[in-house]
Formats: structure tokens, C-alpha cells, sequence
């Protein structure tokens, strides 16, 4: 039987800044700690942080080498097992080219009409790419074209967006049927 496989990607390079113009973001440690652990718990196996900057990747490696063979997994074994999870990578391209993804884009507003509800991915036979963005949003128009958007998070609140992270886990609970999945 095919199934559905689902990465996640969290696109630092090329985002919008607060005035729409296209930019680039840090990666934080908080990043990629919070990004893999989310992922881990949904069972998703692999995070890709996009940054085309040689020492924020060099940061990463540092931070999940540490974790995967220095001190840190030799006392939390979890947390090493967590970051394996992490590969850092240039563009959404390179990531495109481990599984020949199709590219599933995320916003807090989306104007496009190829919009699908989260679920809809784990029906979905094949290599899925789930794509965040840092900053004020993806700059799409410096992105490969996406096969579609995921319907956005709707809040009824004071804020137009929840952080990334946030906005991780609950479209991850969104796709993942974990009722089904601890059922099997």
C-alpha cells in the first residue's frame, strides 16, 4: 500500500520583512529545538531549515552535534534522537531534491484558489513538503511553485498570525490522525 510521507520546512531565506520586502531571518535555537520536537512527536522524520548563510548553518551543526555526539546526547538520549531529525539546507530546492517533494506552502492569509484542508495531505500518496516561513511570510515569488496551500489557522482573537511554532503544532494535529495511528 503507498502512503503519504511528510517532511516539514521552515524557510528563513527568501521571507518578507514588515515593509513586504524580501529578506532573510536568523535561525534560533529555539527554532530548532522546538521544530524537531513537535515534528518527533507527530512522527515526522525529518525538518529542514533553509537558510543559505554558512555560519547559521554552521550554528545548527554546532547545536545538534552537541546533541547528537557530544555531552548533551549522552545525558538526554531523547533530545539526540530528536535532532537527528534536522537537516539544514540552502533553498527549498536542495530540500526538493532528497525526496522529489511536492511543496504545500503555509500562511496566516493565502490568496490563492489551490487551497486544501491539512488532513487532505495524509490521504495523499507521496513526498510532502510542508512549508513555513519566517519574517512576515514566504516570499513567493523567489520560491519554487508551490503544488498548493494549506486552508490558514483562523483565530478569533487580537493577533493576525500565531508564531511558528505555534502554528506548527496545530497543523501538524491537523494532518496527523493520531486516533488512527495509535489504533494500529
Amino acid at each position: 500500500m503507498s502512503v503519504s510521507h511528510i517532511a516539514v520546512a521552515l524557510v528563513h531565506h527568501p521571507v518578507l520583512n514588515s515593509k513586504g520586502e524580501s529578506s532573510t531571518t536568523s535561525i534560533t535555537p529555539m527554532d530548532v529545538h522546538d521544530f524537531a520536537r513537535t515534528c518527533s512527536f507527530y512522527g515526522i522524520d525529518t525538518v529542514y531549515l533553509v537558510h543559505p548563510a554558512k555560519g547559521m548553518q554552521s550554528m545548527v551543526h554546532d547545536l545538534t552535534g552537541y546533541w547528537e555526539h557530544g555531552e548533551g546526547g549522552a545525558r538526554n538520549a531523547g533530545r539526540k534522537q530528536v535532532l537527528q531529525s534536522v537537516r539544514v539546507v540552502d533553498s527549498l530546492e536542495d530540500a526538493q531534491k532528497d525526496a522529489d517533494y511536492k511543496l504545500w506552502m503555509t500562511s496566516a492569509t493565502v490568496e490563492s484558489c489551490d487551497v486544501i484542508e491539512p488532513r487532505a495531505l495524509q490521504k495523499m500518496v507521496g513526498n510532502h513538503l510542508i512549508v513555513f516561513g519566517t519574517g512576515w511570510g514566504l516570499d513567493v515569488k523567489k520560491l519554487p511553485k508551490a503544488n498548493g496551500w494549506l486552508s490558514p489557522i483562523v483565530g478569533i482573537g487580537k493577533v493576525r498570525h500565531l508564531s511558528v511554532r505555534a502554528a506548527l503544532a496545530i497543523y501538524l494535529d491537523r494532518i496527523i490522525d493520531t486516533n488512527n495511528a495509535l489504533a494500529e
